[in-house]
């Protein structure tokens, strides 16, 4: 079986450098696998480098190149690993989620928290996973990190430190990695319902709002497309604020969608469970559901950068594209 192994770069990867050594970009994807023989005993391996950088400072153009060489470079493979940096894994895999959810094979992303050239590192076992998982057969975008592999739409980064880096708080794993693989049922079953057209472009113009008690809901800067609002609880936000009010009639009147998701991990934004999200929804926001930020960011630069309408954003949001959860 074919596995086609990209890398990205990430901690994985690194080694110490300078005088402090601290972890850069280090060797090269033919060096890693010197270090974890064992791979090419579970799949032929293809390599590819696509770029070798920290992941944080990736952009939605590398992602959008990383997809186009994906379904070019695996037309004669079963599977595909990237080896990709823990920073921004969640958003890239969210973006990959979408853009890929027609592949028809694994797309199996991972890294890790301590560089393979270490001795204690989470680094081989979650490599020896992911291609074990690519050969798997199971059509899905999702990260293997730990024990688990989790559905790329709906991951999260939740610890620097823990093995266990990512959760996929509103959906179960994939799958579960331990003295066997335990694949579960809903792996690879959902509907594919991404819109044509997807992936030429990303709208970058998107504004994040935090809200913090006593936040000044300021405008968004001039060319902004779409904002992001990381409410309270259930989709709770100040309303008898002007400045708020003004805000969200700010972006209705100019149609810039500003869609509601929740700071809460566990859970989701539902704008009808309280007088406050009513309000917003009342005044054109969008309500995000249980959308991930990274879910909700990609969905939305990706639906900008295609030139959707504000009525098929809206929809974006109510219909799952890849199975993230709603």
């Amino acid at each position: 079986m074919r596995v086609l192994l990209i890398h990205t770069g990430g901690t994985l990867g690194m080694a110490p450098q300078g005088d402090h050594a601290s972890l850069a970009p280090g060797p090269s994807l033919d060096l890693i696998l010197e270090q974890v023989p064992e791979l090419r005993e579970l799949a032929d391996l293809k390599l590819v480098v696509a770029f070798n950088q920290d992941s944080s400072t990736n952009e939605p153009t590398d992602i959008l190149r990383l997809a186009t060489l994906v379904r070019a470079e695996s037309a004669d493979c079963e599977g595909v690993v990237i080896v990709h940096g823990t920073d921004t894994m969640a958003f890239t895999s969210a973006m990959l989620g979408f853009l890929l959810a027609d592949l028809g094979k694994p797309v199996v992303l991972t890294g890790s928290q301590r560089p393979l050239a270490y001795v204690r590192s989470d680094a081989r076992s979650n490599l020896v996973d992911a291609v074990t998982l690519a050969t798997r057969g199971v059509a899905e975008v999702g990260i293997c990190f730990g024990d688990q592999w989790l559905r790329g739409v709906a991951a999260d980064k939740v610890s620097v430190h823990r093995y266990q880096a990512f959760a996929s708080p509103n959906l179960p794993p994939l799958a579960e990695l331990g003295l066997s693989i335990q694949i579960h049922p809903h792996a690879g079953a959902f509907p594919r319902r991404v819109p044509p057209g997807l992936g030429q472009t990303f709208a970058s113009e998107l504004s994040v709002y935090a809200p913090f008690p006593g936040m000044a809901w300021n405008l968004p800067p001039d060319g902004t497309r779409g904002l992001l609002i990381e409410a309270y609880g259930a989709g709770n936000l100040p309303m008898g604020r002007a400045d708020l009010q003004a805000l969200l009639v700010h972006c209705r009147d100019h149609h810039i969608p500003a869609v509601i998701t929740s700071q809460c991990l566990w859970g989701g934004a539902d704008l009808e469970t309280y007088d406050l999200g009513r309000q917003a929804l009342d005044l054109g926001a969008l309500p995000g559901g249980h959308h991930t930020r990274w879910a909700a960011l990609a969905k939305l630069g990706l639906a900008l950068g295609a030139g959707l309408s504000p009525e098929d954003v809206l929809q974006a949001f109510r219909t799952p594209w890849a199975g993230e959860p709603l």
